[in-house]
């Protein structure tokens, strides 16, 4: 019998799987396929993922317009409904104006049920002194990566890319009812367990700089999250690894919110952060650097390792800054930064550049992002004697 805690953090890992590791990132695998089958260049793709990213950041600021309760309740359901229809539609057309509106509602669709559903077992857990168990949840967005990714490996060979849209639609419609069920506002029941007088808590950052840094984690990512599987498929021996560097970008972020919150626990919020971003900025150049399959992949290992932790550490560091606005001016300034970064990606390919190049570049914006950390952390004030 599962407890209630259970069920509400499993409900929240699934929506997460489901709107973040399908909704938002099932396009990565299905590129290069589409391009075979309907003939587009890195400049429409950019464009497409652009366009998911374009709807995030809206979604993400029309969240904190809707009140607690059961109005947020219902849009967390309108929006994960919506995720998978959006999902299972893109098979149903190949007109590119489609895809666009499709890709866009996605992404309103991913960011309202992220969010939403985050606030909801946050605030369920926050009741009983538990929030530290919301790390389970984001290890939801690795195992939607990987289960949809894998889908895609095993079925490419008998579906067209359309298919393949379709199929993972319905297969990641299997969880709606559990997740709307589970999915909600919760008196849980104490657990009592004994303090850790080792573990850290963050102390917050000057604003301004931390946010100029998770906008670079924006742009800088987004690269990567859109184009390896193309990149990998597209080097003559490796056409055969582009899924399975995906899938393990996908195992690789399973555990990684769980680990680094730990790490952060023990080190400090701030210097988890900085290697964090070391870590993916090493990940991104690997497979722009070398192209052999062993960087390619342990370029997936670090990059799905840090790429949601790099957001579970920087939140608490930033959200209560500029009077309580700090949450949505952060995601507002990553979601303006993940729009942009396809988008030039895709055109810079399209020209004279190649994806390594691509990939360079993105490396050298995470490497700005990370010297922006720095400054806020060297400014921070010092702690008030106590």
């Amino acid at each position: 019998m599962m407890t209630p805690t259970a069920r509400l953090l499993l409900g929240g890992f699934l929506t997460l799987a489901l709107v973040m590791g399908v909704g938002r990132f099932v396009y990565t695998p299905l590129l290069p396929l589409m391009q075979r089958d309907y003939g587009f260049g890195p400049g429409t793709a950019g464009l497409l993922a652009s366009a998911n990213f374009a709807g995030y950041l809206a979604g993400s600021l029309l969240t904190s317009l809707v009140p607690a309760g059961r109005a947020r309740l219902f849009a967390f359901r309108i929006a994960v409904a919506a995720s998978v229809l959006s999902t299972i539609a893109m098979g149903l057309t190949g007109d590119f104006a489609a895809w666009l509106a499709l890709r866009t509602v996605s992404g309103l669709a991913s960011a309202f049920a992220m969010i939403s559903a985050a606030g909801m077992v946050a605030e369920s857990l926050a009741k009983v002194d538990a929030e530290a168990r919301l790390s389970w949840v984001f290890g939801g967005v690795g195992c939607g990566i990987a289960a949809s990714g894998l889908l895609v490996h095993l079925a490419a060979p008998f579906l067209s890319s359309a298919g393949l849209w379709i199929g993972v639609g319905l297969a990641s419609g299997l969880t709606l009812p559990f997740i709307i069920h589970a999915v909600g506002p919760r008196d849980l029941p104490v657990s009592p367990r004994p303090i850790d007088t080792r573990r850290r808590i963050p102390r917050p950052l000057p604003f301004w700089p931390l946010f100029a840094a998770y906008t670079c984690e924006g742009l800088g990512y987004s690269v990567f999250a859109t184009f390896i599987v193309a990149m990998v498929k597209a080097r003559p021996g490796l056409e055969a690894m582009g899924d399975w560097v995906w899938i393990i970008v996908g195992l690789a972020g399973l555990p990684s919110c769980l680990v680094w919150s730990r790490i952060a626990e023990r080190i400090g919020f701030s210097t988890a952060l900085a290697a964090a971003y070391v870590a993916q900025i090493v990940g991104v150049l690997l497979p722009a650097v070398s192209l052999s399959g062993s960087a390619a992949l342990l370029g997936a290992v670090l990059f799905g390792g840090t790429f949601m932790a790099i957001t579970l550490l920087t939140m608490p560091l930033g959200r209560h800054g500029l009077g309580g606005r700090g949450f949505a001016i952060l995601t507002a300034g990553f979601g303006l930064g993940q729009m942009l970064g396809p988008l030039g990606a895709g055109y810079l390919v399209s020209g004279a550049a190649d994806y390594a190049t691509a990939l360079a570049a993105s490396a050298g914006v995470l490497a700005l992002g990370l010297c922006l950390l720095a400054v806020s952390i060297r400014t921070r004030p010092d702690p008030a004697p106590a």
